[in-house]
């Protein structure tokens, strides 16, 4: 009787964790979409297949709050009901960690693609910011495509890789942040050409802490795998 108890309990937790695994995974592939929908908005800039896109991009964020709250509510749930062993417990919390990082990522492509709405790249002097913007978003895209896959995997080489990508990403914010000042300094600037300074000052600023998450995600994969704590070691 007792061996049947355990054994039942066992299944049960097995189904659980697969539950948990599968609404995580579904929420990474919602996020990745996200970032495949921003890219292409930034590249569309407001022509006219960009209306579906941006109803789509406002769904997945619902979807993407939603599996956040349930996905969280399971690790918690798996934590008092299963009382998880140390292997366990690290994948479990770890998948709490990404949780938070997917969610964060998430509202920061959607502030991506509402400064993108007020911006027009067409206007002179601003054409070079396109193709900056969009190799930052393009790095930042394979990253957390990375990170995900390299927890996923628990692939600790693909964590590092995805970590030290970062400096790319870091590096192109800087060369925005000084171009913007160095091209438009000391001359009189339409309403529109503000608009364009300040969206591309804030779509730089929120693909970098894309970035910044898509390392944070890595950096957990890295704690499942070898279960070491690597924030602020390198």
């Amino acid at each position: 009787m007792l061996n049947f108890t355990i054994s039942k309990m066992t299944s049960i937790k097995s189904k659980y964790l697969d539950r948990l695994l599968e609404d995580f995974r579904l929420l990474s592939e919602t996020v990745l979409l996200q970032i495949s929908d921003a890219r292409k908005l930034l590249s569309a800039q407001n022509n006219d297949s960009t209306g579906e896109l941006y109803e789509e991009v406002e769904k997945n964020e619902i979807i993407i709050d939603g599996l956040d709250i349930k996905v969280r509510e399971e690790v918690i749930n798996a934590i008092f009901l299963f009382t998880p062993r140390a292997a366990d417990l690290r994948k479990v919390i770890a998948y709490h960690d990404m949780t938070i990082y997917l969610e964060r990522v998430g509202d920061l492509i959607l502030n991506v693609v509402h400064s993108g709405k007020r911006m027009d790249l067409k206007l002179p002097g601003f054409e070079e910011f396109e193709e900056l913007l969009s190799t930052m978003l393009k790095h930042s895209d394979t990253m957390v495509k990375n990170a995900v896959i390299a927890f996923s995997c628990e692939d600790n080489s693909m964590a590092y890789a995805t970590i030290s990508t970062d400096d790319k990403v870091d590096d192109l914010f800087k060369q925005i942040s000084i171009k913007l000042a160095e091209s438009f300094k000391e001359r009189p600037l339409s309403e529109q050409e503000l608009t364009n300074i300040m969206s591309i000052n804030s779509i730089s600023y929120n693909i970098e802490r894309i970035a910044d998450n898509a390392t944070n995600i890595a950096e957990s994969a890295i704690y499942l795998t070898e279960g070491k704590d690597i924030r602020h070691q390198y």
